[in-house]
């Protein structure tokens, strides 16, 4: 994270002359040039104090979980973790390092379901982060990080050698993400 130091003088200019010292205080605040965001094309002022960007949240949120945006600024000290990012055969995840594969009695591969569950997982606290701040995440937002889990179990489930294996974890991978995608659509496809 690049912090700049605004310039001493860049002054917002007080509206009336006849304020008290304490309102002008109050109105005098420190411009600060901030670059363009890639996916608002919009100053990235907003990003920074964890306002929830205009625009596709679907987007937004896949561009969070491979990495092609970093976290919210203060993620970390909202969440209490800081996410990581793995490679893949498919590309980039960032993930929750406390995040899991939550099947009820543990049963199915949860094990091998872990990397796209942290994935998942940090998805679904990005949701919970925004609620916090108070501008949470359109429906779009839970239906990518859904969507992109059902595709991570697919490859998984793809990548595995032999028929059998491959018929094993398809089956698995559809029961996961139809598990999912129906408790998303319970929940009202808002923060878990």
């Amino acid at each position: 994270m690049i912090v700049r130091t605004p310039p001493a003088t860049a002054r917002r200019p007080v509206s009336s002359s006849s304020e008290s010292p304490t309102a002008e205080r109050a109105n005098t605040a420190t411009v600060r040039p901030h670059e363009k965001d890639t996916f608002t094309k919009a100053t990235t002022a907003a990003a920074r104090v964890g306002a929830a960007p205009a625009g596709d949240h679907g987007k937004l949120m896949r561009e969070y979980l491979t990495g092609a945006r970093p976290p919210p600024a203060d993620f970390e000290k909202v969440m209490g973790y800081k996410p990581f990012s793995i490679q893949t055969k498919h590309g980039q995840r960032m993930q929750d390092p406390f995040g899991s594969a939550s099947a009820p009695g543990k049963i199915g591969p949860d094990k091998e379901f872990d990397p796209a569950a942290k994935t998942h997982d940090y998805g679904y606290d990005l949701l919970r982060y925004y609620d916090r701040k108070g501008t949470p995440l359109s429906d779009d937002a839970r239906k990518s990080a859904d969507a992109l889990f059902r595709e991570d179990l697919f490859h998984f489930a793809n990548d595995q050698k032999g028929f059998g294996a491959k018929l094993k974890y398809r089956t698995w991978a559809q029961i996961y993400a139809t598990a999912v995608e129906l408790n998303s659509r319970v929940q009202g496809y808002g923060p878990p």
